[in-house]
């Protein structure tokens, strides 16, 4: 018995870059609860996801420029936070992801009577490893204000992280000073608009969808998707599984 063996199907392949949302770094290591993970098993096909912590929007369009995207048949695109940044380090010969946060800690943490408002600078390479994390913390503070926002004659430590070489911690001092005296949100509005016509003139001959998903909602460019909150959205930097199954049906609308 003679017959023909039927030629195999090219799997699909889906691209995917943005920051921890996408990544599902709060899914507590159960990356098969995150939306890109969710879509593949849609369509049977190999995820590609090169999300990471605290990229910015500038990371987003560099990866594009540096891969062959002929090799895939579907492009997701999360923008980030307008204010990340990245820059080339000479010594690891690497890139390394900027984030910049104003927050405020509760006495829970720092066993004060009253939150205390602090701003911090993340820096973290390829490989995921923090360059360092909470930059304002006991016993190594950036500025005098810092030293009274921190309270003074408490012996508590705000964060503990592992020690910074000198040069780390004047990068530090520069990009704090950088975020507090120099970057304006008219600048960020730009800086995004640019990035995001950049990445449409990119990918115009390919199927892509470009989302949006950060609980403040605010973008100025006219992206495919604005991010949904879900029951068990946590805050404005993280969110659980119920909102990743949001997305997926909002993209599944989209296709």
């Amino acid at each position: 018995m003679s017959g023909h063996t039927k030629p195999k199907m090219k799997r699909m392949r889906i691209y995917f870059d943005g920051c921890s949302k996408t990544g599902g770094y709060s899914l507590s290591g159960r990356v098969d609860r995150r939306y890109p993970k969710l879509l593949c098993e849609k369509f049977n096909a190999e995820e590609y996801n090169i999300a990471q912590r605290s990229g910015s929007n500038k990371r987003l369009v560099r990866n594009l420029l540096e891969h062959d995207l002929s090799k895939f048949d579907l492009f997701v695109i999360q923008m980030t936070k307008r204010k990340r940044l990245e820059y080339y380090d000479k010594k690891s010969k690497g890139w390394v992801s900027i984030g910049y946060r104003n927050t405020t800690l509760p006495p829970k943490i720092t066993g004060l009577s009253h939150d205390i408002p602090i701003d911090y600078v993340e820096m973290r390479d390829e490989n995921e490893r923090d360059v360092s994390f909470h930059t304002i913390w006991r016993g190594d503070v950036i500025s005098l204000n810092d030293v009274r926002r921190l309270g003074r004659g408490t012996d508590k430590e705000v964060y503990k992280i592992n020690e910074v070489s000198t040069d780390k911690k004047n990068l530090i001092k520069y990009y704090l000073h950088y975020y507090r005296n120099v970057y304006t949100e008219e600048q960020g509005k730009i800086d995004e608009q640019m990035c995001f016509s950049t990445m449409k003139s990119i990918l115009k001959n390919y199927k892509h969808i470009i989302i949006y998903m950060h609980s403040d909602n605010k973008t100025y460019v006219p992206v495919d998707l604005q991010y949904k909150k879900g029951k068990d959205y946590e805050s404005g930097w993280y969110m659980g599984a119920d909102t990743h199954k949001i997305i997926l049906d909002d993209i599944l609308r989209l296709l």
